[in-house]
């Protein structure tokens, strides 16, 4: 009997340690590709791409990181999960939503280099971009309060700048002071999405949409001031040294968009190589020559590589992803990155004037250039 009991107990034991003992991460088959995980507490040191994972499966939607250079390990998988992921500095925002119960409601989360939440924000709307300032001091938040696309004939959006330290609100884009060939500028019908931020943390470029145009609008945080610049513009990223701005642009035949590069300096604009048909997402920049952005197509969904020579074609970078953000540490003085012209296609004339800094950390030549002849989905 005493043996029997015996035995009854290692039994026990044994299958509560396989339980609870921890394990290696193992491959999930996603779309017929091997995806291993592993969980994680905080950012790695160096550069990196942070980003939400679109596995299906129990962990979509969680912030996913990859180092750079890629590598073929693990995905490490973070314990938040957001619609939208912004990170710089070593500060993120999380924009989400929940549905758990009726209304739903939306909010967006700061959270800091281990993860950890610091403040929380209630959001008016649907999240739709999120992007934080290079110092990480600020961050902008937009939301739809009406309609859930660009493409809406009717939308409505509400844009608000956070100060990250104390997660108090800095004012709402609607509420600043807009000038339009130096007179101000107001209308019933304002809307502002798709901020980006200078270095400075103060110096921001959006979108404003109104009578039907959406302009391009250059303006200062603290002074809660902005004038606008050109027009024609959608979703602009700035790139690490300023000069340049890569937008989407309206197709004029139909709905979608296709990406552009603008040069600050001499005002002269080019589109991307970009393939398909249309691409909506407000891109970040992977380095100095390069965007990454979210798009689904039938030779892949996820992250993005395009070069902004206006030549060459996309990469998909990270499968199964989206809202990409690119940590770039530790980055370059300003001054000390080699130059290299844009190039002009043989086709096109008019190219780019400006030039490009070739940042430390270039594309893997490794990631495979997949043919991209499909069409966005717009996320």
């Amino acid at each position: 009997m005493v043996f029997c009991l015996a035995c009854v107990a290692g039994i026990v034991a044994v299958l509560l340690y396989a339980r609870l003992a921890p394990r290696p991460s193992s491959p999930r088959s996603v779309g017929g590709v091997d995806l291993p995980t592993e969980l994680i507490s905080s950012v790695p040191q160096g550069p990196f791409v942070l980003f939400a994972n679109g596995a299906p499966g129990s962990l979509f939607g969680r912030v996913a990181i990859e180092k750079l250079p890629l590598g073929t390990g693990p995905r490490p998988i973070a314990p938040l999960a957001c619609e939208r992921v912004h990170y710089a500095a070593g500060i993120g925002v999380c924009m989400t939503t929940d549905e758990s119960r009726l209304p739903a409601r939306s909010f967006a989360e700061l959270f800091d280099a281990s993860f950890k939440r610091t403040h929380v924000i209630p959001l008016t709307g649907s999240p739709i971009r999120a992007r934080v300032s290079p110092d990480g001091r600020r961050a902008a938040l937009t939301v739809f309060e009406t309609g859930h696309s660009y493409s809406d004939a009717s939308f409505s959006t509400r844009t608000i700048v956070i100060e990250t330290a104390s997660g108090r609100s800095l004012g709402d884009l609607e509420d600043f002071t807009v000038r339009k060939d130096g007179v101000p500028f107001k209308a019933i019908d304002f809307n502002f999405w798709g901020v980006t931020f200078g270095r400075d943390g103060d110096t921001f470029y959006a979108t404003l949409k109104t009578g039907g145009e959406r302009y391009l609008i250059k303006g200062s945080i603290d002074a809660r001031a902005a004038a606008v610049v050109r027009t024609g513009v959608e979703c602009p990223s700035l790139s690490p040294d300023g000069t340049l701005i890569v937008f989407k642009k309206p197709l004029t035949q139909e709905v979608g968009w296709r990406l552009h590069v603008l040069d600050l300096a001499s005002g002269v604009e080019r589109p991307l190589n970009q393939v398909r048909r249309s691409v909506d997402d407000q891109v970040d920049w992977f380095d100095a020559s390069h965007v990454v952005y979210h798009d689904s197509a039938p030779e892949g969904s996820g992250v993005w590589l395009l070069a902004v020579d206006g030549v060459s074609g996309p990469r998909l970078l990270v499968p199964y992803a989206h809202s990409p953000a690119v940590a770039r540490e530790p980055e370059l003085p300003r001054g000390r990155l080699p130059v290299s012209r844009l190039r002009t296609p043989p086709a096109q004339s008019g190219g780019l004037t400006g030039v490009i800094r070739q940042w430390q950390y270039p594309a893997p030549a490794s990631v495979k250039v997949v043919p991209a002849t499909g069409l966005n989905s717009h996320w």
